[in-house]
């Protein structure tokens, strides 16, 4: 009885494990973005979002000027950082962040890079996200 029992948790254990990292790697993670940036030519660029709301920050990636992506700064206090991809999009390698405004306010999201033998890190392109009421007239 009692081996029964240990091999039933120990294949619980074994399920949950593959189930708590499939949802971690998956590509699709089941949040939708509420709006979607393509931040292709430009080095620059803002967007206003409302709280609660999910950005998509898509990219492409530095590797054939010799860079490699190492990450992003921003404020936690205003944005969380939902999940981060590298895949392959019409045959070039392409990169998507997602972040959910948490409070009102405004961060500088700087996605930064590096040369791939080493060397200063550089800022790749640097977004201006503000959370608050879209105040317009329409």
């Amino acid at each position: 009885m009692f081996g029964k029992m240990r091999k039933n948790m120990i294949m619980a254990i074994f399920i949950l494990f593959l189930v708590g990292c499939g949802a971690s790697y998956s590509v699709d993670t089941g949040v939708e973005p509420t709006e979607m940036l393509v931040l292709d030519g430009d080095f620059e660029f803002s967007e206003t979002i409302e709280k609660g709301e999910v950005i998509a920050l898509d990219m492409r990636l530095p590797i054939k000027s010799g860079y490699v992506i190492i990450g992003a700064s921003f404020d936690p206090e205003i944005l969380k950082l939902e999940h981060y991809i590298e895949y392959t999009g019409d045959e070039e390698p392409r990169a998507r962040y997602m972040f959910t405004a948490l409070a009102d306010g405004m961060s500088d999201v700087l996605v930064k890079m590096q040369p791939k033998g080493g060397g200063d890190v550089e800022v790749f392109k640097r977004i201006s996200i503000n959370i608050g009421e879209k105040n317009s007239l329409f």
